[in-house]
């Protein structure tokens, strides 16, 4: 699948990435950045745009993405890989990190079998040691709150839920330090608020806002030292 075309057609006009950009500064600013360290280093996992690594504010970020298209969007302060973050251990050369990111990745890949295959490489590269834990940070969109239009787009695969990616976490090493089942709108494409002051207001009326629109799962792993 030429994943270029796709999410220039999906994603048709650059009013939409601004739009896009600003929903992922207020949610970067007034959600995410409370569980990231500033002395961090980040890898965001599945980049696309680029709209979270861009507005998290970390000591090293670095994003990966199969779209060569990524780097005309990243900041002057990410470094971009393109290639697959199955592949990171390559680029990494043994690097441990503390925070990997993963935005509407784990829907793409090709089986179950290879969700958990991708939760392990996420587990080896992580710091696990006596001092510290490494982070696995999962924004998913779950089909238990999506229904049917969890195939709305071509490139969905695997049908997940929340409990789902907490079973392979679990397989792989990680154990759960935060998990908030009903979190987004299932796409921006969706009735969700497009202002960054109602954004703002969604995120302070959570839970009752999520309750009613929260079709993304948002789940914290870290990686188990005991």
């Amino acid at each position: 699948m030429n994943v270029q075309q796709l999410y220039k057609t999906r994603f048709d006009n650059q009013e939409e990435l601004t739009k896009r950009n600003k929903i992922w500064q207020v949610l970067c600013r007034h959600f995410f950045q409370k569980f990231i360290p500033e002395e961090s280093t980040v890898i965001d996992i599945a980049s696309g745009y680029c709209e979270f690594i861009n507005n998290i504010k970390a000591k090293e970020k670095v994003a990966f993405d199969i779209n060569a298209d990524t780097k005309l969007y990243a900041g002057k302060d990410v470094r971009v890989i393109a290639d697959s973050f199955l592949n990171m251990n390559v680029h990494l050369q043994g690097k441990k990190v503390d925070i990997l990111f993963a935005s509407n990745i784990f829907e793409h890949l090709e089986s179950k079998e290879q969700v958990v295959l991708a939760m392990q490489k996420c587990c080896n590269i992580l710091k696990n040691d006596n001092t510290q834990s490494g982070t696995l940070m999962i924004l998913q969109p779950d089909i238990r709150y999506t229904g049917v239009a969890y195939w709305d787009f071509i490139d969905h695969k695997v049908a997940l839920t929340g409990q789902a990616l907490i079973e392979a976490g679990e397989m792989c090493g990680f154990k759960v330090k935060y998990w908030k089942r009903k979190f987004l709108p299932y796409t921006t494409k969706s009735k969700f608020p497009q202002h960054p002051f109602l954004i703002w207001l969604y995120l302070k009326l959570m839970p009752i806002s999520s309750f009613f629109m929260g079709q993304q799962t948002f789940l914290i792993l870290e990686t188990d030292n005991d």
